[in-house]
């Protein structure tokens, strides 16, 4: 029986399918910043296609940062930045990530188990292909990646 330690308070979670193109790019940011020296109170998770599984991850944090592909009809590597509450009144591009479950769902169910996930902020990357391609990204959203980390890092307070 293993003892699991406590959570960290930051979590950055990388969410996406690796398997098509760009919709990956927050499993490959997630990767990237794994790789950096980050604060201790930080934790990067690769969330992949996780859903509602990631509920457990989300909980107890005092900040969450999601990286994920929105897909908002504008140029292949634009980026966004939103809240909680731009996602839930719909002031938000098609989200195109957390697969057979939305980002408003997961809030919802959530709050109905308890769950605090505020707050929350989610970096968006606009893909360009989101076709068959095991780890690969466009050279549009690849170029837009180091911007994205650079986001994630303000966000924590880095």
């Amino acid at each position: 029986m293993s003892i699991s330690s406590p959570k960290k308070p930051i979590l950055i979670l990388g969410v996406g399918n690796t398997l098509l193109k760009d919709e990956g790019v927050g499993v490959h940011v997630a990767r990237r910043l794994q790789d950096m020296d980050l604060p201790e109170n930080v934790e990067v998770l690769e969330g992949g296609v996780l859903g509602l599984d990631l509920l457990d991850h989300l909980e107890e944090r005092e900040k969450i940062v999601v990286v994920d592909a929105v897909d908002g009809d504008v140029g292949p590597g634009a980026i966004y930045r939103l809240t909680r509450k731009d996602i839930e009144v719909g002031n938000t591009r098609c989200l195109t990530s957390l697969h057979e479950i939305d980002l408003p769902q997961v809030f919802a169910t959530a709050d109905l188990m308890g769950i605090k996930i505020e707050p929350m902020v989610l970096i968006g990357v606009q893909p360009k292909d989101m076709s068959m391609g095991y780890d690969e990204l466009t050279p549009e959203v690849e170029a837009a990646i180091p911007r994205v980390i650079e986001l994630v890092l303000k966000e924590i307070g880095q």
